[in-house]
């Protein structure tokens, strides 16, 4: 169950395509993306070490942070 600070894959799929689509964050590692670089539709790369740097491009945007695992690296760079 998605807790509020998270979306479900089927929460993520009704919103895809729609005006109140989230923008997508991939910030998978290099070496993550090279070994599978399918990425979501509509998502975009960023590094999540210079996560200050690009964040204000999404201040008036909801986000969904994704990475391998929905661990590590997309819940650091949530926060």
């Amino acid at each position: 169950m998605a807790t509020p600070d998270s979306i479900n894959v089927a929460q993520l799929g009704r919103l895809v395509g729609t005006p109140d689509a989230p923008a997508i964050v991939d910030v998978r590692t290099d070496t993550e993306h090279a070994f599978d670089p399918r990425m979501l539709p509509a998502s975009i790369r960023r590094d999540h070490r210079t996560v200050s740097s690009w964040a204000g491009e999404f201040v008036s945007r909801f986000v969904v942070v994704v990475c391998q695992r929905g661990q590590r690296l997309g819940q650091g760079v949530a926060a």
